[in-house]
């Protein structure tokens, strides 16, 4: 499945709540095994709160491995990219990091 980021939320990635517009788009497919094409062509501005809601929260249910495997993100500015990575990394630590976890609750 291919998600053109841009018809859903248009050229400002910034709110949680566009974060989950998008992964509502996608999430039925991913669930199902498909592999999903997040294409962020013609997307300028990038929040972390929108990386977080959209895919970072997917670690809950899945794995790291299984989402670079399955979840491919293409037309990504590199500092973008680095956002992205970021909430993977806290969003890995928060949902499998056993001792993270511990402390935060």
């Amino acid at each position: 499945m291919k998600v053109a980021v841009h018809k859903i939320v248009g050229d400002a990635c910034t709110t949680c709540t566009d974060g989950e517009h998008l992964q509502c788009e996608f999430r039925e497919a991913f669930d199902r095994g498909e592999t999903v094409e997040l294409d962020f062509d013609k997307t300028r501005i990038f929040v972390s709160v929108f990386f977080n809601a959209a895919v970072a929260s997917l670690l809950e249910n899945y794995s790291r491995n299984e989402l670079e495997r399955r979840l491919k993100i293409v037309n990504l500015r590199p500092a973008a990219r680095e956002l992205l990575d970021q909430s993977f990394d806290n969003a890995d630590r928060y949902y499998h990091g056993r001792k993270f976890r511990g402390s935060a609750g």
